[in-house]
Formats: structure tokens, C-alpha cells, sequence
């Protein structure tokens, strides 16, 4: 088989970075492949640096106002000619071999396929690989970071693209709509392909205000997905009320603790929490 492989950055005020992550794409063979970036309304010298690559054949760039990953990732798909898409940030860059590897097991034959990571968070270096996911992506065994999946293009549309109105956990969400559709091919390659950069301090997305936002977003729409996972739905409302509670919102936080406590009673996180925020408040007096 010979399909094209979409390769797509988003890309916001990333000029210090961007080079790498388009040089680890454009030095990948065995695979036809095409590279579209999407420029998010950069400021900075992003433009210049994404002229240098005009000469290309196969990579192409879009620039659009400012409307986040979710939205540029969709503008790149909607650009992209490939029948299989891999979404790759701008901070993050493939190991040599990813696309040859691909055609060797055979992607074509698949929905879904992942690979391993080396995840470099603040400077800490950790190896991670696809895990068994909770119920609500009914069990399956995958990874949707950035950069560690390839989708078929027929899947992706069918479960409606990234969510535009959510920024942090985008490609999670994404993947719980993924897992439910019937008869989904996931096949996991046992070989690390992806370096996977966080600087936590750099990363609009980790804001406390997105994260409350999209996450408050994703509790909404997968409401009823929720319901049937007890744990997961724990773990979400506990982590609202960690986010409410650095945003100086105790209140809020000791009842999203009891709330999540209630959800999954032997889940112990949420009430350890609140005895020691309560704690606290009771020392402030």
C-alpha cells in the first residue's frame, strides 16, 4: 500500500522550537508523506521561519487568527490530502524510522496506531508507553498524545474532530469519542518514536483558567459517559477542585472533594484533600 500519511503541526509563537519538529518530519522515509503547519496567529518569527521551507514540495503552512489547537488541528485536517493523519505539537519531534516502521507493520490495516514516548516534563525524563485506559474508552489499550497515534483520516471525521472549545486534554477527549465506535483496529507498536517536551511554564494550554474551562467542558459533554465509570468521573471532579482550589476558590474545592469523595468512595485522594484544606482553614482562625 501507498497511502499518504498527514502530518500536521499546529503552531503558536513557537519559532524557538518549530525548526526541530519540522526537520524530524522532513528527514523521515519509506512513507509518502506531506507536512501542513498551521500557523495560530504567531507573533513572533514564526512567518520567516516557516519561508524558509517554501521551496518544499512536501510541507505546506496556513496562517489563521488566534483560535487555539483544537481549531488549528482541524484546519489542517481540513487542508490535509492524506488518507492516515499523525498530529505532531511544535515542541515535540519524531525518532528517525517512525514512518518506515509504520509501513513495515502494515498501518493500512488499522484504524489506530500508537507508539511509545519519551516523555521530557520540566527537565524529568520518563519512558511511557500505551496503557490499558479506563472504562470510559471501553478498556481498549492506545495512547492519544500528540505525536504517539496515527489515525485514519475515515475515523477521525467520523468521531468529529478535536473539540474546538477545549484546549487542555483535547486529544483524550478525542479519544474517548474514538473508543466508542464499533469494530475499531488498534494496533501498538513497541518502539519509542516520539520525544514529548513540556515546559509547563511555556504551555498556554496549562493555564488554570484553560484547564478549569476545557475540563468543565469535558464533564458536560461526556456526561453520561461518566456516569458508567465511577473512578474516571472521580478523578475529574477531584481535579476540578484541585484547579478551583489554586485559583483561591477553597470553598469550591472542599465541596468538589466531597462531591468526588461521594462518586467513588474508596477512592481516597478527594478526602484526604479535604481534611487538609479543612485543616488549614480551621488553623487560619
Amino acid at each position: 500500500m501507498d497511502n499518504l500519511i498527514s502530518i500536521i503541526i499546529p503552531t503558536y509563537n513557537r519559532a524557538y522550537c518549530l525548526p526541530a519538529a519540522i526537520d524530524s518530519v522532513s528527514e523521515q522515509k519509506g512513507v509518502r508523506w506531506e507536512l501542513i503547519i498551521i500557523d495560530d496567529g504567531s507573533t513572533d518569527a514564526t512567518r520567516s521561519i516557516l519561508d524558509s521551507y517554501k521551496d518544499v514540495a512536501q510541507i505546506r503552512h496556513y496562517y489563521q487568527e488566534h483560535r487555539g489547537v483544537s481549531a488549528a488541528r482541524n484546519h489542517g485536517v481540513f487542508r490535509a490530502k492524506g488518507d492516515y493523519l499523525i498530529f505532531l505539537d511544535s515542541d515535540d519531534s519524531f525518532q528517525p524510522g517512525l514512518l518506515k516502521c509504520l509501513r513495515e507493520e502494515e498501518y493500512w490495516k488499522f484504524d489506530l496506531i500508537c507508539w511509545e514516548v519519551l516523555k521530557k516534563v520540566d527537565g524529568k525524563s520518563s519512558h511511557w508507553k500505551p496503557v490499558g485506559l479506563e472504562k470510559i474508552y471501553n478498556n481498549i489499550t492506545a495512547s492519544f498524545l500528540a505525536g504517539s497515534a496515527c489515525y485514519k483520516k475515515k475515523i477521525f471525521e467520523e468521531a468529529g474532530g478535536f473539540d474546538p472549545s477545549i484546549n487542555f486534554g483535547e486529544n483524550y477527549e478525542l479519544g474517548i469519542r474514538i473508543s466508542q465506535l464499533k469494530d475499531l483496529k488498534v494496533h501498538i507498536i513497541s518502539r519509542l518514536f516520539l520525544i514529548y517536551n513540556i515546559n509547563t511554564k511555556l504551555r498556554e494550554s496549562n493555564s488554570v483558567q484553560n484547564k478549569l474551562l476545557s475540563i468543565e467542558n469535558l464533564l458536560v459533554k461526556h456526561k453520561e459517559l461518566y456516569l458508567f465509570d465511577p473512578l474516571s468521573h472521580a478523578r475529574l471532579v477531584y481535579q476540578i477542585g484541585l484547579l478551583k482550589q489554586q485559583s483561591g476558590k477553597s470553598s469550591e474545592a472542599m465541596r468538589l472533594y466531597i462531591q468526588a469523595y461521594k462518586i467513588k468512595p474508596d477512592y481516597l485522594k478527594p478526602l484526604l484533600r479535604y481534611v487538609l484544606l479543612k485543616g488549614k482553614k480551621v488553623l487560619a482562625f
